[in-house]
């Protein structure tokens, strides 16, 4: 090496890495991305309206190779990588800093500032002039997260400024940016801090990527066909008529495809088999790879073993909170194959929840704008939109515009009450329909597979009327919307003669919830009152159903729990109990309700178009009231303008994150009513699964060295712990709990608030601190 070599990564065993070889690394693993995703770069170029096309692709290409530039900094490469052929230049400096990525940033801007100056037209100098700016800004975040731009723009300024730069100061016209510069900012910062990663990966582990995990088409199209019923669609075989519906769908949804429109609306009813609709939809798009979305885990968790029955050499994994990261490795760098195929979601089809996929989308971390770029020529399926927060609807339409554009993606929202948010945008029906979908719902064998009565919605509510109707039928399931009325109806039920009992809410662990679920598929005579938990994702058919009114799509969601299959007829009682705003807050459907006949016309008939018109209406307008001087599309507006990642990333927040989890370290009997094939031995004491052994494998990860093996094996001890975990959301702190590892309470005195079914006392929990500390 020679006397002044710029070092850009230190080794323990090996010589250390030039600035020129990382960026050649980089360069090629830029290069492997484009050409394993297709990235048109003309067309991402073209999203940035600058008339010289060449300066944009140079510059995209020179963000992602040049973003380490900054390491050049002799307090770098002094302090960081030991370079001693840098110690002068260091005890020179006026500010002695060991940073590289504002410095690169500062770099990048002064490497291409000239040329953007020798621009003669004013109005491509600021388009050229706002992206280099933009692009330093991802350079000076590569390490760190998508914050305050027009902070940098300042910083950077005062840093021209001390340099004696004759280009400040300058001005920005944010005008030029929208939404869909906006994302494809966004997309060319995945593509650099990958490449960055990638190269890094490769140097300190000897850990070459080759492999992006391509969904093979070709084979899974074969394999698909050759599923049973697939090939009875092909070949009109109908074990039993709802069959024949089913098939007539999922024809009619593949002859409508058309691949040159980029989001499409399947919308069909509960029981339609969507699932394998839309896979076929996906496959006939010929993507990269699906991506394949869920509000619930449940939902994952169904679809995981319906992959698994269609595909037998399908490369899948689940990403959420509570699946391991599994894979067969055994070399060296099994972990970080592991880890990295994770983290990048290097897999042919990933199943996975909204709040993942709203994080690679509006994430300002860098772990889920690793993921992004992973989107572009891929399959999105959006499953039971109508979970989403519909406050979100329409900057969802306008963004899902965007990133389909952007990234050359496709979207496929589905649901059997599906709001068509197009609507909102100002190119209206800009989203396709595969379906005809009203005469399917008009169908006798969808729309009378339920018979609906209103009567009790009309009368006083009273446990009585209930329990007079329950002793009629053999499978009920019965829903409340809050948990103290379930609680209430249980407690007056459940010593019913001749009945199995259970409750079912959210505070319910999964142990007890299969439980229940394979009880209902096994009791001769059984009761099941819930809360909302019940609607979606719980796999479940009953013969009679009894429901407190919401939402209406929420009371669709719910006769879906009833005779799925159309074997027999069905039945559902509605009935008004609790009120829906306390539960639905700022929820637009509020008012919308099987209270009016008006609505529940439109219910019985399945007109949810009708409905969801309502809803949008209601949206449309919140969007023009005023928060301050501005509407609130006017704020979203100017935060897309202004580069402001943060408040994006605010607004598009899924679930509000104030909560807290508490674990209770309880034992689970091995051999008992559950079943527990699952554990591991070193979680086993004298035949129970044992809580404290989880929660002290738990504290001990940190001992961990290797980061990759530490979140592998966080990731098995989180799907553990889930089956002694409780969240408590609006919750803030606590301040009785015997130990806290990672924002999770350990409450060692559990039993009066756990009862033998592992079911959990929440008011009793929150009584007892509101009694000990007042504060809550």
């Amino acid at each position: 090496m020679n006397q002044f070599d710029i070092f850009s990564h230190l080794h323990p065993s090996k010589p250390p890495e030039l600035l020129e070889e990382h960026k050649k690394l980089v360069s090629d693993y830029f290069e492997k991305i484009v050409r394993f995703k297709n990235i048109d770069l003309d067309k991402l170029a073209e999203c940035f309206e600058i008339k010289d096309k060449c300066f944009v692709k140079k510059l995209i290409k020179e963000v992602v190779v040049l973003h380490d530039e900054g390491k050049v900094n002799p307090g770098f490469q002094y302090i960081k990588m030991k370079n001693e052929a840098f110690k002068d230049a260091y005890e020179n400096m006026e500010i002695k800093t060991s940073k590289h990525s504002f410095p690169g940033a500062v770099l990048f801007f002064e490497r291409f500032i000239e040329e953007v100056d020798s621009e003669n037209d004013d109005e491509e100098f600021n388009k050229k002039l706002f992206l280099l700016v933009a692009f330093s800004f991802l350079i000076a975040k590569h390490h760190s997260k998508l914050d305050n731009f027009e902070r940098f723009v300042d910083e950077l300024k005062d840093a021209l400024s001390e340099r004696n730069s004759p280009y400040v100061p300058f001005y920005l016209n944010f005008n030029y940016l929208d939404i869909k510069k906006f994302v494809a900012i966004k997309f060319i910062f995945s593509l650099i801090i990958s490449s960055d990663y990638y190269a890094t990966l490769e140097y300190m582990a000897d850990l070459k990527i080759d492999d992006f995990g391509k969904l093979d088409v070709k084979m899974a199209k074969e394999e698909f066909e050759d599923f049973e019923i697939i090939k009875n669609i092909r070949n009109k075989i109908y074990k039993k008529p709802i069959d024949r519906l089913r098939s007539e769908m999922f024809l009619e949804a593949e002859k409508n495809l058309d691949v040159s429109k980029n989001i499409f609306y399947l919308q069909a009813p509960t029981g339609g088999g969507k699932t394998i609709i839309s896979l076929n939809l996906a496959l006939n798009l010929n993507p990269t790879k699906i991506f394949y979305v869920f509000p619930f885990n449940t939902l994952v968790e169904q679809t995981e073993s319906k992959i698994k029955e269609i595909f037998k050499n399908l490369d899948f994994a689940v990403v959420n909170s509570i699946t391991p990261i599994t894979d067969e490795e055994d070399d060296k760098n099994q972990y970080e194959k592991v880890y990295i195929n994770r983290l990048f979601y290097q897999k042919e089809l990933i199943l996975t929840t909204h709040v993942n996929f709203f994080d690679i989308l509006f994430g300002i971390n860098k772990e889920g704008n690793f993921a992004l770029w992973q989107l572009y020529g891929s399959v999105i399926i959006l499953d039971e939109i109508q979970s989403y927060n519909n406050n979100l609807w329409w900057y969802m339409a306008e963004f899902f515009s965007a990133f389909s554009e952007v990234l050359n993606l496709k979207i496929i929202i589905m649901s059997a009450t599906l709001p068509k948010i197009d609507k909102l945008l100002e190119n209206k029906n800009e989203f396709f329909n595969l379906l005809d979908s009203k005469k399917y719902f008009q169908n006798p064998l969808f729309k009378e597979r339920v018979e609906v009565d209103f009567s009790l919605i009309d009368e006083e509510f009273s446990f009585e009327e209930i329990k007079k109707r329950i002793v009629n039928y053999k499978r009920i399931l019965i829903e409340f919307i809050k948990k103290d009325s379930a609680r209430e109806f249980y407690e007056y039920i459940k010593d019913l003669e001749d009945y199995e009992v259970y409750e079912l809410n959210g505070d319910d662990n999964k142990i007890f919830r299969d439980f229940v679920i394979k009880r209902t598929k096994e009791a001769e005579k059984i009761i099941v009152v819930s809360t909302q938990v019940i609607e979606a994702g719980v796999d479940i058919d009953m013969e009679v159903g009894f429901k407190d009114i919401a939402t209406i799509d929420s009371d669709e969601q719910f006769i879906g729990r009833i005779n799925r299959n159309s074997l027999q007829k069905g039945k559902a009682y509605f009935f008004d109990n609790d009120d829906e705003s306390d539960i639905y807050k700022k929820d637009n459907r509020i008012g919308i309700s099987l209270r009016d006949e008006k609505y529940r016309k439109i219910f019985l008939n399945k007109e949810f178009e009708l409905y969801y018109d309502e809803v949008l209406k209601r949206i449309k307008e919140k969007g023009k009231s005023f928060n301050g001087v501005e509407t609130n599309i006017e704020s979203f507006k100017k935060a897309v303008k202004r580069l402001d990642f943060n408040a994006v990333n605010r607004l598009m927040k899924l679930i509000d994150d104030a909560s807290v989890t508490v674990f209770f370290p309880y034992k689970i009997k091995l051999k008992g009513i559950y079943e527990l094939d699952f554990v591991d031995e070193k979680f086993i004491n004298d035949g129970f699964f044992d809580g404290c052994l989880v929660w002290k494998a738990f504290k001990e990860l940190n001992e961990i060295k290797n980061f990759a093996k530490r979140e592998i094996e966080k990731s098995k001890l989180n799907y553990l712990m889930q089956f002694f975990t409780f969240n408590l959301p609006f919750v803030k702190k606590l301040n009785i709990y015997d130990d806290e590892c990672c924002g999770i309470y350990l409450i060692e005195d559990y039993e009066n608030y756990i009862d033998e079914n592992f079911k959990f006392d929440r008011r009793v929990f929150l009584d007892n601190q509101k009694r000990e500390y007042n504060f809550l």
